[in-house]
């Protein structure tokens, strides 16, 4: 289904066309001279092109950083004890299972600390500073475990948002190309008959012109919002990133 932007954008330009054909079918004359014409399509034709490359580099350039987060991302989870345990199949999606799989809570690691720290009745002596020792090596051990688990979520949901951003880059920035290859192609087509032509099938050129003029307002209105929905998604190198070292071992 249609996004809402390519709707409203869709309605305002449908709108648009339905004024100039109308304002155009009550002329009884030519309403632009051959060199205004031909000047107008020129124009159009020209920025049509350029706003296209734009935002197609723009879209391009972006997805190549999306991949590259997507797999540093990969990496870092991959270098972690606990990427085995994640299920096959869940690669953008934070599932409860993978969340069961990793290392114990807090409040796991606080019980089994606390069951450790407890002597044991009737124990000889030497058997409390085996504990103790025993109770230093587990601690530390858990309290990685524990820190690892978190930065797996971390990165798990940071994978989500890269993934989802990927997604939605093309839907955003798709909606003003095709327009201004629509702009481009009925100036192309028109340009050569500026002259003869447009003089001819005047209610044609007037209708035509009038809807790029007015339209082409929109058509960069539209080209800046998609760009700015296109850098608002989600930042791969945010201050937010995880990075590889900050994983223990």
């Amino acid at each position: 289904m249609p996004s809402r932007p390519i709707l409203i954008h869709s309605a305002v330009f449908a709108a648009i066309a339905i004024f100039a054909w109308a304002t155009a079918g009550g002329t009884t004359g030519s309403w632009f001279s051959a060199d205004l014409s031909s000047q107008a399509y020129t124009a159009s034709l020209i920025g049509a092109v350029v706003v296209a490359i734009a935002l197609s580099t723009a879209a391009v350039s972006h997805l190549g950083r999306l991949e590259d987060a997507r797999r540093g991302i990969a990496l870092r989870i991959a270098e972690m004890p606990e990427a085995g345990l994640l299920p096959t199949g869940e690669a953008t999606l934070v599932t409860s299972e993978a969340i069961r799989m990793m290392p114990p809570s807090d409040e796991e690691v606080d019980e089994l600390l606390t069951s450790l720290a407890t002597p044991v009745p009737g124990a000889p002596p030497g058997m409390e500073i085996e504990i103790t020792g025993t109770l230093v090596e587990v601690s530390a051990a858990l309290t990685a475990a524990r820190t690892r688990k978190e930065l797996m979520k971390a990165l798990l949901i940071e994978r989500a948002r890269v993934e989802a951003a990927r997604e939605a880059a093309a839907p955003s920035i798709a909606g003003p190309i095709v327009v201004a290859l629509l702009f481009a192609s009925v100036a192309g087509a028109m340009l050569p008959g500026s002259d003869s032509f447009a003089a001819t099938h005047f209610q044609l050129n007037t209708g035509l012109i009038l809807f790029l003029g007015y339209g082409w307002m929109f058509l960069v209105l539209w080209a800046v919002l998609s760009l700015a929905m296109l850098t608002a998604r989600s930042s791969p190198d945010g201050r937010d990133s995880v990075r590889s070292r900050d994983v223990p071992r």
